[in-house]
């Protein structure tokens, strides 16, 4: 898998906090926004996000830098 577009999906989820609407926004499937970001989990050898059936939120480790990350270029 193209490693640009598993951090394009990363970011866009946690940025929706949304696996649904960030498939919608990417124009993927549910299920290659999943693997895209299982993929990218497995590169790092960590996880990125916690997510149930009603609810996704990012692991502590990775909350703080992208929020950071967001303020540096302006979002």
């Amino acid at each position: 898998m193209d490693r640009f577009t598993q951090i394009e999906v990363f970011v866009k989820t946690a940025e929706l906090r949304s696996l649904s609407r960030a498939a919608e926004a990417l124009g993927m499937s549910n299920a290659a926004v999943s693997r895209h970001l299982a993929a990218l989990e497995e590169r790092l050898s960590t996880r990125l996000v916690e997510r149930n059936t009603r609810r996704l939120w990012l692991t502590e480790a990775w909350s703080a830098p992208l929020e950071a990350d967001s303020v540096t270029i302006g979002n």
